[in-house]
């Protein structure tokens, strides 16, 4: 059973279409990856299926409820406050003890290599650092439907070969991902160019 199933998806901006998907099928646990040139529509696909883009022809139903799905936009937003202190906000808006918030963000931040900078300022990160913070946010409450657009984009061969370990260790989770170019190394179930 499709966990997203889109049809005649057409976003407009100005009397221009923006974004236009024909069809797109994405099954449970399935790892897409969405390419295509800049300006092809990648980034509002991802806003479509996260329900943050409103006011689109055709249709985009995802089963799965809001909670379920994470977003990391291609400039990772974070909240004022620490390295740790953002990756905790998920868990502990989810109900998790601070104390098991704090274990469970640490070894996020361990995963993608940033464990060091757990006191760090938000502010005071470097672009690599801003996404890694932001991918162990997303990861760090398990959600069943992971949308990153251009992940790959400020993270160092390091960082690259972290995301790619863990993309590839997540089973019961729907990733789609976007690039202009490469996707993830053994991750992509297939290919979509966006008309």
């Amino acid at each position: 059973m499709p966990v997203i199933q889109i049809n005649n998806l057409i976003v407009h901006r100005r009397d221009t279409a923006i974004c236009t998907v024909p069809t797109l099928q994405i099954e449970a646990g399935e790892h897409v990856g969405v390419g295509g040139d800049n300006g092809s529509g990648k980034s509002t696909l991802l806003r479509v299926i996260a329900g943050l883009e409103r006011g689109h022809a055709g249709t985009c139903k995802v089963k799965l409820g809001r909670r379920d799905r994470v977003f990391v936009a291609q400039n990772p937003i974070l909240f004022r406050g620490s390295v740790l202190s953002n990756v905790m906000y998920g868990l502990r808006s989810r109900g998790g003890s601070p104390r098991s918030a704090r274990q469970e963000a640490a070894r996020w931040l361990d995963t993608f290599g940033i464990g060091a900078l757990a006191s760090a300022a938000s502010f005071r990160l470097s672009g690599g650092e801003r996404r890694r913070t932001a991918l162990a946010r997303a990861m760090a409450i398990q959600p069943k439907l992971l949308l990153l657009d251009e992940p790959l984009s400020d993270l160092d061969d390091d960082g690259r070969q972290r995301l790619n370990q863990v993309l590839s260790e997540v089973r019961d989770t729907t990733v789609v991902i976007t690039s202009p170019a490469a996707m993830p190394d053994g991750f992509v179930t297939r290919r979509l160019h966006l008309e």
